[in-house]
């Protein structure tokens, strides 16, 4: 029945109906892409507003798990790191944090850095 109906329709609205069904996928994937992208800056934003010189190295590693990110602390540079990569369909993005300490092991400053990955 199907083919019948298919068969009595003119070739450009089989056509159109192609041409509807790969937007609306491509628009599904973009949107789905941009908002993993959203919530990666909302989050590098918020670490930037949450770890500020003078927090303890504990508050500013766990605000750091909070938002997903991996950590790792070189105490002879007197660093944390912060690693975090959100996958994408075909291209990741990547934000990594840079947090020196002072000797009492406190925060002095804060770089975050976000870039992307790709094949």
């Amino acid at each position: 029945m199907l083919n019948a109906l298919l068969k009595s329709m003119p070739p450009a609205t089989c056509m159109n109906k192609r041409a509807a069904r790969i937007f609306f996928l491509l628009s599904t994937v973009t949107w789905e892409t941009s908002c993993g992208t959203r919530r990666q800056e909302d989050c590098a934003k918020q670490i930037k507003e949450e770890i500020h010189p003078g927090l303890p190295l504990k508050d500013a590693e766990n605000a750091l798990k909070l938002c997903g990110f991996k950590t790792s602390i070189d105490n002879e540079k007197k660093t944390l790191y912060g690693d975090k990569v959100v996958p994408g369909s075909v291209v990741s993005e990547r934000t990594q944090v840079l947090i020196t300490l002072d000797s009492e092991r406190r925060v002095t400053t804060v770089s975050v850095t976000t870039g992307l990955i790709g094949p």
